[in-house]
């Protein structure tokens, strides 16, 4: 399967959600590289949207690059963040009446939950403009809190970052099996 995995924001001038002294940026950038492996090895095939920092803040060319290459599904790959550090958990977004997105958003919550023993916040709808604009099943995963000091271990530590690409790629199969 063709599966477009986006690590959401871009670098210095867009870096997401800060918190002690880590980068959004930087983590949801790991988590779909050791992501892109999982589907590579499995073999489907990945497609970032960025493979590193960028030059742009835009969101549009991360839609265009799933509907020009055909994408089966399009997965946007964050961290959240809170003004108040004891919000915590996992929470995956889909597009408002799309019934493949919310099957989607439903497997990648369950495995990531089970998977990383984070607290479920439940899938949510949402009008984000990479969910709206994709022609294909599309889910925004949030994976933990990097504005809560646990989540942000999960989030920076190898161990997390792989426990949630391996949620993230079973949920997968589980999604193009079923």
């Amino acid at each position: 399967m063709k599966i477009v995995i986006d690590p959401g924001h871009s670098g210095p001038v867009e870096p997401g959600a800060c918190a002690g002294g880590v980068r959004e940026c930087d983590v949801v950038l790991a988590i779909a590289k050791l992501l892109a492996e999982q589907l590579y090895d499995s073999g489907d095939e990945p497609l970032l949207t960025r493979t590193g920092d960028i030059d742009s803040d835009g969101l549009a060319f991360r839609a265009d690059l799933a509907n020009a290459n055909g994408a089966d599904v399009f997965i946007s790959i964050h961290a959240n963040s809170v003004a108040s550090p004891a919000a915590h958990g996992t929470e995956v977004y889909h597009y408002p009446g799309s019934t493949r997105g919310r099957r989607l958003a439903s497997l990648l919550q369950a495995r990531l939950v089970a998977e990383l023993g984070t607290a479920d916040r439940g899938v949510k709808a949402a009008n984000f403009q990479v969910l709206r604009e994709t022609d294909c099943p599309a889910a925004l995963v949030e994976i933990a809190f990097i504005s809560n000091e646990a989540d942000r271990r999960l989030l920076t530590g190898y161990a997390g970052q792989l426990a949630a690409a391996v949620a993230i790629a079973d949920a997968l199969t589980e999604y193009f099996v079923g």
